[in-house]
């Protein structure tokens, strides 16, 4: 009798979905590779890119544009002018989001939920 190696692999679930809010979304095409969950506005293009911080002074200062977020992505996108899908509604955990850098959860929650995107906990 051989011996043999149960290989154990795990797998944990990003627990996204937060509740029974329906999910309507929306597709459009992306100005830059984009990871799932991510929340997302239009550039001036109309692509649909990342949300981002306020950043610089002065003249070059860029105003935050977590104010103008229309959605979160549902799926990666791997390169600029690639088709992407957005949710526009739901109920998301707020833990699963992939925040672009100095973007906090607080800058978006309160314009997502005028568009019935809900943040939740998972505590």
């Amino acid at each position: 009798m051989g011996m043999y190696d149960i290989e154990t692999r795990t797998y944990e679930p990003k627990n996204f979905f937060a509740g029974d809010f329906p999910t309507k979304t929306e597709s459009g095409i992306a100005g830059e590779a984009l990871a799932e969950y991510t929340p997302v506005t239009k550039n001036s293009e109309g692509k649909i890119v990342a949300v981002a911080a306020a950043s610089g002074s002065g003249d070059s200062a860029k105003a935050a544009t977590t104010g103008d977020v229309i959605g979160i992505t549902a799926a990666a996108v791997e390169a600029a002018d690639d088709p992407v899908v957005y949710y526009l509604t739901g109920e998301f955990f707020e833990e699963a989001l992939n925040l672009p850098k100095n973007v906090t959860v607080e800058a978006i929650k309160e314009p997502l939920r005028k568009l019935s995107i809900f943040l939740r906990t998972l505590s």
